[in-house]
């Protein structure tokens, strides 16, 4: 049976956020305002897309697969804005905006985009040599963060690697520095497989940049300040 359509609040964001993650955000503008205070009165969650620019989104403002997040705690300020802690949850696909669908005639009198989506799984796609993959997985993600704990003087520091397939790839792309598409492109892979060899690929590749860097001298303590692990 096909999955369910049904609406989320949707939230453009310079981030891409992956099940799992912890995200601090501060919110000021007044249709996000109006969003959290909806969210919060529901106790409904909220969808994090990545905010694309105009050239890339083929006229869409948003990224079309992104994470439900719940709020796990936040502060009202007398002035109405909010600081807030959000958790991803589960992975979501776009299929329209309200307001904007054929099939409906109902109107968004909301302030923020809210989205028509469905929940986004893996295929079920053969489970063999996977034990043999999460391995491998976790080997890159150590020799990662090895690097980066070193970089920041935390050599004895460590963080748990979990064994379990999904939750170890979904933890690669939050670890990951590179770009926020190479990240986007991770999330919307729906092979586990696939998701888990791409993760080593980018781990394998930032390692080796940060040890050039790092052999040639020219890698910043204060730029892995931008890590996830800090």
């Amino acid at each position: 049976m096909a999955d369910e359509l049904f609406k989320v609040p949707l939230f453009p964001l310079n981030v891409v956020l992956f099940p799992g993650m912890a995200l601090p955000l501060h919110i000021f503008e007044p249709r996000y305002r109006e969003m959290t205070a909806d969210c919060l009165a529901d106790q409904a969650p909220f969808g994090v897309v990545l905010a694309l620019a105009d050239e890339q989104s083929d006229g869409g403002v948003a990224a079309r697969v992104g994470t439900l997040a719940r709020i796990a705690d936040y502060e009202r300020l007398p002035d109405g804005r909010y600081n807030m802690l959000a958790l991803g949850t589960s992975r979501f696909e776009v299929i329209g905006y309200q307001g904007e669908m054929a099939d409906t005639d109902e109107q968004n009198d909301k302030t923020y985009l809210v989205g028509i989506v469905r929940p986004l799984r893996d295929f079920e796609d053969s489970t063999s040599g996977l034990d043999h993959l999460v391995e491998e997985a976790r080997s890159a993600l150590d020799d990662y963060l090895h690097v980066m704990f070193t970089l920041v003087g935390s050599e004895d520091r460590k963080l748990e690697v979990p064994h379990e397939a999904g939750e170890l790839s979904y933890l690669i792309g939050m670890c990951l520095m590179c770009e926020d598409c190479e990240k986007q492109r991770l999330l919307e892979t729906t092979s586990l497989p696939q998701r888990l060899r791409t993760g080593i690929t980018l781990l394998r590749a930032e390692v080796e940049e940060l040890n050039s860097q790092i052999e040639h001298g020219t890698v910043l303590r204060q730029d892995s300040d931008r890590s996830l692990l800090n």
